[in-house]
């Protein structure tokens, strides 16, 4: 998808707590064709942890982040520049464009196609099986056990 597709809608429309997170994730995983049990436990827990060290599971403050390195660029319809990451997995446009599951909203706020983005990103960057064994292994930030590192 374009990064010009890349509506910004929905902050603050969603809602956020790990029982959310939950949900979403296993909306995105059905987006994804993922129907395994153990696939889909393996990335509802790594994208949780994710969720809850990006965004604290989604609060609302934690929902565009215009600190980062990547904060910069025109600003957009949610008055935070293009680089931003947005949403409870804080993806940026680009990536959310470029990793953007079919049949998901083009809204990056939309927490259902921000985590289905987020898993396609992960699976190409850091070569992430599609059954999620290996998700916590390859990516720190998805790890409980160790220190949060971006993604």
């Amino acid at each position: 998808m374009p990064v010009g597709e890349v509506t910004y809608g929905g902050k603050g429309k969603y809602k956020s707590g790990e029982a959310a997170m939950r949900e979403y994730i296993a909306q995105a995983l059905d987006a994804m064709g993922v129907t395994d049990p153990a696939a889909r436990e393996a990335w509802t827990k790594g994208m949780l942890t994710i969720a809850k060290r990006e965004s604290t599971y989604n609060i609302p403050t934690s929902q565009v982040n215009l600190w980062d390195t990547n904060a910069h660029g025109a600003k957009q319809a949610d008055g935070a520049p293009l680089g931003s990451s947005r949403g409870a997995w804080q993806v940026i446009p680009t990536t959310f464009a470029e990793n953007h599951v079919k049949g998901t909203s083009t809204d990056i706020y939309d927490p259902v196609a921000n985590v289905a983005a987020s898993m396609n990103y992960i699976r190409g960057r850091y070569h992430v099986s599609a059954d999620g064994h290996d998700l916590a292994s390859k990516v720190q930030q998805a790890d409980p056990n160790r220190p949060a590192k971006g993604y």
